[in-house]
């Protein structure tokens, strides 16, 4: 395969690994064997939708060096170790898909029963010890767990999944089985201990929650929810009781029938329903605050409710949290009596933070705009799936503080940054 077949190939791959939901945004990376000294290889911190054979980076194997004036992606030196461990592999994805990810923590090798995958991944899916991302630390992690391991499917610790191929379809085939294995792994788990025989999320959420709850966090008081996402444009709030699923890029005033579009200041709004209130009371609060959110969503979908059941503040599980999210996301348990009250307990909680979480009613996520918080959301859902998975098998721990830290910061002023449009400090 010459360069240009090489980067084509590459371009198409990342498409792909975003429409089948194994990626989003600048996360993972792809990369295509050209000849035993040369690989090409996603580049650093731009989204795979505008990807073209240009940002295509040729890096070599040996040595890690790299043509041109794109920047490759931070972990070129995990994709070279594989490649000169493994003379068979010709293209390797690495991805932060969630079944893999969540199960990653655990630190473990997981057996493969199916003959049919077994024959695709090999005999087991291999861990990889932990080590901060792009670092040499992690190349050689990789490095010594592929030189005496066969396989195709390895779980990087806290990190992802590293998927390899003989070709393009081989590592997409290999991405794909792991997930399932991932899946009914974490599935079989809770039905072992719960002793149940099928899974519904509502039931899993009680047995989760009878089990693993922060016994000291207190209920809040009663009345709303405080359901509904908003978008700020200036001085207008357009607040969405529903959810921003109609909601596009821009303000979404003629894409959602229901919508409420206020002013950002005190005073507006008066005349609403008090439940509806009190949600805008909580959204212009923060707005206030914190200047550079221009998109909150009060997310309840199953994995961030379910977690959030149990009062528990939520500690980095994969290190795409510490970046996105930061140290934890903390939780309260809101009186929503007290509206204001519990707007400046949030205010408080989600200083240098992106979310918080919400005891028995989710989170609050935050972003610069619709697609920052809805990344956040995505993440702060795999993370909670992940911490649930290392309470479940008992087994594996958050990220270190100080590495928590350092991730936030090199995020936030460098891959943001290249991004053009990544999450901004709350």
């Amino acid at each position: 395969m010459n360069v240009l077949e090489a980067a084509e190939t590459v371009v198409k791959a990342g498409n792909r690994l975003v429409e089948e939901g194994l990626i989003a945004r600048t996360w993972g990376n792809v990369s295509c064997r050209i000849d035993s000294s040369t690989f090409m290889i996603t580049p650093s911190g731009k989204t795979y939708d505008s990807l073209t054979t240009k940002d295509i980076v040729a890096v070599n194997i040996n040595d890690l060096s790299y043509f041109g004036n794109v920047e490759p992606s931070s972990e070129r030196k995990v994709h070279a170790a594989a490649y000169r461990q493994r003379k068979d592999i010709n293209f390797i994805i690495h991805t932060h898909q969630l079944n893999a990810s969540a199960l990653s923590p655990l630190a473990v090798d997981l057996d493969v029963d199916e003959p049919e995958i077994k024959e695709q991944v090999g005999e087991k899916v291999w861990s990889v010890p932990y080590a901060l991302p792009g670092s040499t630390a992690l190349m050689k992690n990789v490095e010594a767990v592929l030189a005496r391991c066969t396989g195709k499917a390895y779980l990087m610790t806290s990190h992802g999944a590293l998927c390899l191929g003989s070709d393009c379809n081989d590592s997409f085939i290999t991405a794909m089985k792991l997930e399932e294995i991932c899946c009914r792994h974490l599935l079989n788990r809770y039905l072992t201990l719960s002793g149940r025989t099928s899974y519904d999320s509502n039931e899993f959420g009680q047995f989760y929650a009878a089990n693993f709850s922060d016994k000291k966090v207190k209920t809040g008081g009663s009345g709303c929810n405080l359901l509904g996402s908003s978008i700020k444009k200036g001085s207008k709030i357009f607040f969405y009781p529903g959810g921003l699923a109609g909601a596009g890029g821009g303000t979404g005033e003629d894409s959602c029938s229901e919508l409420l579009i206020l002013g950002a200041g005190n005073g507006h709004g008066d005349n609403l329903d008090p439940g509806l209130r009190k949600a805008v009371t909580i959204h212009r609060k923060i707005y206030e605050r914190y200047p550079g959110t221009m998109t909150i969503i009060h997310s309840v979908k199953p994995d961030i409710m379910n977690y959030s059941l149990t009062g528990k503040t939520l500690y980095p599980m994969v290190d795409d949290f510490a970046q996105i999210i930061g140290v934890n996301a903390q939780a309260l348990a809101p009186d929503y009596i007290q509206a204001e009250k519990t707007a400046r307990m949030i205010q408080l909680k989600i200083l240098g933070r992106s979310a918080v979480l919400l005891k028995g009613n989710g989170a609050i996520c935050c972003g610069a705009d619709i697609e920052d918080a809805r990344a956040v959301e995505m993440i702060l859902g795999k993370n909670c799936r992940a911490a649930m998975a290392v309470d479940l098998f008992d087994r594996g721990k958050p990220l270190r503080g100080y590495e928590a830290l350092l991730m936030r910061f090199i995020y936030l002023r460098r891959y943001a940054k290249k991004a053009g449009q990544g999450i901004k400090k709350v």
